[in-house]
């Protein structure tokens, strides 16, 4: 399964932003967010959490765009991962004609 968490970049002018990092199940980082992030929430309490998020990355490592491979080949589905007709039909929604 693929985890994220909130990581401080040095960007190349010397500034510092906040982007999501996603990680294999090694640990090993395998790609981030174009472009950084911001807070963001539909209600005061997720905002809230958000910013708690966020406040973690500053006690992590600072990362460089260097430190992120570029290119890396999609993550390999593991056993456990359903397609959207698998699930349809677990819940029972599936339909000889589909609907779109």
């Amino acid at each position: 399964m693929i985890q994220w968490e909130y990581r401080v970049f040095e960007e190349e002018d010397g500034d510092f932003t906040i982007r999501e990092v996603f990680y294999n199940d090694s640990g090993d980082p395998i790609g981030c967010t174009a472009e950084p992030v911001e807070p963001y929430g539909a209600t005061l309490e997720a905002l809230a959490q958000c910013l708690q998020d966020l406040q973690k990355a500053l006690t992590l490592p600072v990362l460089h765009i260097a430190d992120i491979p570029i290119g890396s080949p999609p993550p390999v589905p593991t056993p456990n991962t359903l397609s959207s007709q698998d699930i349809r039909q677990k819940l029972g929604l599936a339909t000889s004609n589909p609907v779109y």
